[in-house]
């Protein structure tokens, strides 16, 4: 499924624990982390120069959504002034994703409340 989603909605979700934040559960917290990777300031350009080329991936455990992927793109569009997001509960290329976690077990798709 793919939709469209405020980026405030997306700073409020949960995020899975990262080894280089391991206190931050929830999207808001990772963002200034986020902005120091070596790939962030080229990601911000061509996001600036082209747009967005790729949409988030939002999936929900035990009926909570979880951002699992586009973590560098939420803090650019913030950075950005930039609203909304497409966002997508598959990944894009599902082998690059083949033992992600959230991909198995209690994990299911997102659907946003009516």
């Amino acid at each position: 499924m793919l939709g469209m989603i405020a980026v405030a909605d997306v700073l409020d979700m949960l995020t899975p624990d990262d080894d280089d934040t391991p206190d931050c559960l929830y999207v808001r917290d990772v963002l200034p982390h986020k902005r120091t990777s070596e790939h962030y300031a080229r990601l911000l350009e061509e996001i600036r120069a082209d747009g967005m080329a790729l949409p988030i991936m939002i999936r929900t455990s035990h009926g909570q959504p979880w951002l699992v992927d586009g973590h560098h793109r939420v803090a650019a569009a913030e950075e950005l002034g930039i609203t909304h997001l497409v966002w997508s509960d598959l990944p894009v290329e599902i082998e690059d994703h083949q033992f992600n976690y959230t991909m198995r077990g209690s994990w299911g798709p997102y659907r946003p409340a009516a």
